[in-house]
């Protein structure tokens, strides 16, 4: 029995130009002058989870079963939390890992890592973030930010062939379990699920998008409107300020105000890892704000005002 192909949802490259951002092995990074802003993985992964809770209007359909989605989006990182807490080095360029240089083995294990623990609480959320690892290595997906397949190299295409299908049998025992619990069941089929895991993965990009920085127009491919089929593309412009304008708008408060955690430390080459672990623990956390809204007539008139 094959999984379904996920819907290619697409970020449009304007939103990564350039150098000054890039997302890290596990610290999404900005370059700023002589300075490191790093965002935590895991407070990316937040952010997706605060969208999620945040979802759903008279246009936009809420995912259900909603708690389990919720967490999944939270949680779809999970598995990077303890390298956080020790973040390494390249040795090649004695600074913070990029997706490029970072091994696939040491990313296959850290999501396989996250994956159990999300099972573990929630078979559904377990379900889809398993899924939405899959589809990080699928090469018919390559265009998606962050680690992909076009990562992989030659020598590790085994590893990668080995942890799909271990994903691939996950999959199928989740989705045998769920449907023979009669609360989950109406959720468990693939249609239902392919729509959350597009939900799931419009959300992550629309975390990235402001994570990695700086703004600029972009497109969110494909996102389900509702149960029926119907998809939207989102689109993104910055409005001034912090304010970003999203339609068609896919939340009830608007504004929705964000936050995300960031720290900032010298863009150099390290002595060693335990040399960066020691300043970037001695940084201290600030926030970045922004604001999402579907009316940038809104936002012109709040900055005429001021």
């Amino acid at each position: 029995m094959a999984l379904p192909a996920a819907k290619d949802l697409r970020l449009s490259v304007d939103a990564f130009k350039g150098p000054a951002a890039k997302e890290g092995s596990a610290m999404i990074i900005q370059e700023q002058g002589d300075q490191l802003i790093i965002i935590r993985q895991t407070d990316h992964a937040v952010l997706s989870g605060h969208f999620a809770r945040a979802l759903g209007n008279k246009l936009f359909t809420r995912p259900e079963p909603f708690e389990s989605f919720c967490l999944a989006a939270a949680e779809h990182d999970n598995g990077w939390s303890e390298w956080e807490l020790l973040p390494q080095i390249d040795p090649k360029t004695f600074g913070p890992y990029n997706f490029m240089s970072i091994s696939t083995e040491e990313h296959i294990a850290l999501y396989q890592r996250g994956i159990e623990r999300v099972v573990r609480a929630n078979r559904y959320a377990g379900l889809l973030v398993s899924m939405h690892c899959a589809g990080l290595y699928d090469r018919t997906r390559a265009t998606m930010p962050g680690f992909s397949a076009k990562y992989v190299k030659s020598n590790e295409a085994h590893l990668v062939s080995d942890f799909m299908q271990r994903l691939r049998l996950q999959q199928l025992r989740l989705k045998v379990d769920l449907r023979a619990d009669p609360a989950m069941k109406p959720y468990a089929d693939d249609h239902s699920l392919q729509q959350n895991l597009q939900r799931l993965e419009a959300l992550d990009r629309l975390s990235l998008y402001f994570c990695l920085a700086p703004l600029d127009g972009s497109t969110i491919d494909a996102v389900p409107v509702n149960g029926h089929g119907s998809e939207a593309d989102w689109d993104l412009q910055p409005a001034g300020g912090n304010f970003v304008t999203l339609k068609p708008y896919p939340f009830l408060k608007d504004p929705l105000d964000i936050s995300i955690l960031a720290r900032r430390v010298p863009k150099r080459a390290y002595a060693d890892e335990n040399e960066f672990q020691k300043i970037l623990a001695q940084a201290p956390y600030f926030a970045i704000n922004f604001s999402l809204t579907a009316d940038g007539a809104r936002v012109n008139m709040r900055s005429a005002v001021a």
